[in-house]
C-alpha cells in the first residue's frame, strides 16, 4: 500500500507506499506502470486479448453471479483506489458485483466492515489487513461461513511452501520487498560500480512490511555488492518529503557527507533526500524510492531522483479479481502470488501506462491478465 506510500501498512500506518510505500512506498500518485517491460500501449490488442475478453464475457453472461466485499484500508490513497477500481471493472466482466468499504486507516472499522460483509452473505472478501492479529477473528468467522478470503499484502514475508495461510485462501503481494528491492539494489550497485556508501530510509512507525522492505534493500546490497557499505537506516517520522529531507540532513552530518546512494521506502522520502544532498553540495548520488506516485514520476523525469518502483495498482486489480473469480469457481489458485512491479528511470519513464487509462482499458476488455503482465498461471 505504501501509506503515504501506504500511510499505514499492515496494521499500522499504510505508507504511501501509500504516503506512509506496500502500504507498499508506493501508495500515492495517479501514474501507472507495467511489468518488467513497458506497459501495453493504449492501442495494443492481440489475439490472446480478444480470447480472454471473449472468455470473460462468457463468464459474466452465464448467469453465475457473485458478490465480493472489498476492504480498502484507506480511500485517501490514489493507488489503493486504482486497485479498487480495477477490481470492480474486471469484476463486472467476470460476473462479480464488488461492494467496497473504506476502513479509513481504522483497525476497528475494518473489523466492522468484515462483519458487515459476513452479514451481507458475500461470496468472497478481498482485504488488505491493517492489523492482522486484530482482524483474524473476523476473517475466521467469514471463512467458517463459507466465504472465500483473498489477502492483499497480508503477510510480511512469503509463507513457506505448504504452510497454512488460514484464515486466507490465497494472498497476493504488492512486490515491493522482493522484486522492487532487488531491482533497486541492482541499479544502485551497478551505477556505483560496486563501491560506495548507502543510506537506507525507513518509516518512523511500527510497520512490519516497510521494515522488511528496507531490510531487503540491505540484504540484496550485501549479497550482490559486498564492497558497498550500508551506513545505516534512518527513520522518517512524518512520512513525507520534509521528513525525508530532515533525516538525510542529519545523516549527512553523522557520516561526514560520505553518502553515495539513498534507498528509500517511498518516493517522498527519496525526494526529501535529494533536496538535502543537493543542499550539501552532493549532485551525483544515486537516489531511489518505491511507489510510482505522481511526485515520484515527476522527480524521475526531472532527474531529481534516479528511479522509482511502481506498484502498478491496476495490475493488482487484475490479479485480485482473477484470483477471486478462480476461488469462487473452484479453480486451482496459488496460495501466494507476487505482483510484478516496474522500476522506472529517466530512460524508460515515457513508457508508463497511466493508471486511469489502464482502468478504462480493463473496463472495456482491452486490458486483461492475458496482456497486462499478470504472473502465471493467471495470465491465461
Amino acid at each position: 500500500m505504501h501509506l503515504n506510500r501506504r500511510r499505514v501498512v499492515r496494521g499500522a500506518l499504510v505508507p504511501c507506499v501509500l504516503g506512509l510505500s506496500v502500504l507498499a512506498s508506493a501508495c500515492g500518485g495517479s501514474s501507472s506502470s507495467s511489468s518488467s517491460a513497458a506497459a501495453p500501449a493504449a492501442s495494443s490488442t492481440s489475439t490472446s486479448t480478444a480470447a480472454a475478453s471473449s472468455s470473460t464475457t462468457t463468464s459474466a453472461s452465464s448467469g453465475q453471479q457473485f458478490v465480493v466485499g472489498f476492504s480498502n484500508p484507506t480511500g485517501a490513497q490514489p493507488s489503493l483506489n486504482t486497485t479498487q477500481a480495477a477490481v470492480s471493472a474486471l469484476g463486472k466482466r467476470l460476473g462479480i458485483k464488488v461492494i467496497s468499504l473504506d476502513a479509513q486507516l481504522n483497525t476497528q472499522k475494518q473489523v466492522s466492515d468484515i462483519n458487515q460483509f459476513i452479514a451481507q452473505k458475500v461470496n468472497g472478501i478481498i482485504v488488505f489487513p491493517l492489523a492482522p492479529n486484530t482482524l483474524n477473528p473476523a476473517l475466521e468467522r467469514a471463512h467458517k461461513a463459507g466465504i472465500k478470503i483473498l489477502g492483499w499484502d497480508a503477510f510480511t514475508q512469503k509463507p513457506a511452501s505448504g504452510a497454512s495461510i488460514a484464515p486466507y485462501d490465497a494472498n497476493f503481494d504488492q512486490g515491493l520487498s522482493y522484486g522492487g528491492a532487488k531491482q533497486l539494489a541492482t541499479l544502485v550497485g551497478t551505477t556505483l560500480h560496486g563501491s560506495g556508501n548507502v543510506l537506507g530510509i525507513g518509516i518512523g512507525a511500527p510497520v512490519p512490511s516497510i521494515a522488511f522492505q528496507v531490510q531487503q534493500y540491505q540484504k540484496d546490497i550485501a549479497a550482490g555488492y559486498p564492497n558497498l557499505k550500508w551506513l545505516g537506516t534512518v527513520q522518517n517520522a512524518t512520512d513525507d518529503i520534509a521528513g525525508g529531507q530532515k533525516v538525510t540532513a542529519q545523516a549527512i552530518t553523522r557520516f561526514g557527507g560520505k553518502i553515495n546512494a539513498v534507498m528509500s521506502y517511498n518516493d517522498d522520502s527519496a525526494i526529501g533526500a535529494a533536496i538535502a544532498l543537493k543542499g550539501n553540495g552532493t549532485h551525483n548520488a544515486v537516489i531511489v524510492g518505491e511507489g510510482g506516485t505522481s511526485e515520484g514520476v515527476n522527480a524521475v523525469k526531472s532527474g531529481q531522483i534516479t528511479a522509482s518502483v511502481d506498484i502498478v495498482p491496476w495490475r493488482q486489480g487484475l490479479i485480485a479479481a482473477t484470483m477471486m473469480h478462480d476461488l469462487l469457481t473452484n479453480q486451482s489458485v496459488p496460495t501466494w502470488i507476487e505482483n510484478p512491479v516496474v522500476m522506472y528511470t529517466k530512460s524508460n519513464i515515457g513508457k508508463r501506462l497511466d493508471w486511469d487509462t489502464a482502468v478504462s482499458q480493463i473496463a472495456s476488455g482491452q486490458l486483461t491478465c492475458a496482456n497486462g503482465g499478470c504472473p502465471a498461471p493467471l495470465n491465461k
